[in-house]
């Protein structure tokens, strides 16, 4: 399902930059969820890079990367506006819960990630288990019910149980 058309056109612009720069990058969010199929109208762009890329990403998109915290989320983090549309890059993100710590892996997330067409681009997006997987850490089960959206593929148990198992073994050492 395509995004409305201002979320649509400020994806094309944040897709054109980052290729020609170079830097790899991942839709996430409700607008990854909705190119993915649920049924959902997102009103902006999540997008996630690896933390080597983020002051390169955001200087691209004209933005300003900083350190972020809070809700059991650290991460490098820059916001802003591209065409009209909301845009909240995030990099390195770590996740902290009861269970554990849950560092980045961006090299599984770009093996698992979705290669989609769109508008003429090619958009990787997020696993939507990575999103899973830190909605299970920090014990956020609503969010988790909206990742587990029944348009969308049912999620890999494997990609899951692994990142879990990493966190739960990083608790306990």
């Amino acid at each position: 399902m395509l995004p409305p058309p201002r979320i649509l056109a400020a994806l094309v612009a944040v897709s054109t930059r980052l290729d020609a720069a170079g830097v790899p990058w991942l839709l996430t969010g409700g607008s990854a969820r909705a190119l993915l199929g649920a049924a959902r109208r997102p009103a902006d762009l999540d997008l996630e890079v690896d933390a080597p890329d983020i002051a390169r990403a955001a200087r691209t998109l004209g933005l300003e990367a900083r350190p972020d915290s809070g809700g059991g989320v650290d991460s490098l983090r820059a916001t802003g506006r591209i065409a009209g549309v909301g845009v909240d890059l995030s990099a390195g993100i770590t996740v902290t819960g009861p269970a554990g710590r849950l560092s980045p892996d961006w090299p599984l997330q770009l093996r698992f990630a979705s290669r989609l067409g769109v508008a003429g681009r090619r958009v990787r997006v997020a696993p939507v288990e990575e999103m899973l997987a830190r909605a299970l850490l920090r014990e956020d089960a609503a969010k988790a019910r909206r990742l587990l959206d029944p348009a969308l593929p049912p999620p890999r148990a494997t990609y899951v149980a692994a990142r879990l198992s990493a966190a739960i073994s990083s608790a306990s050492s």
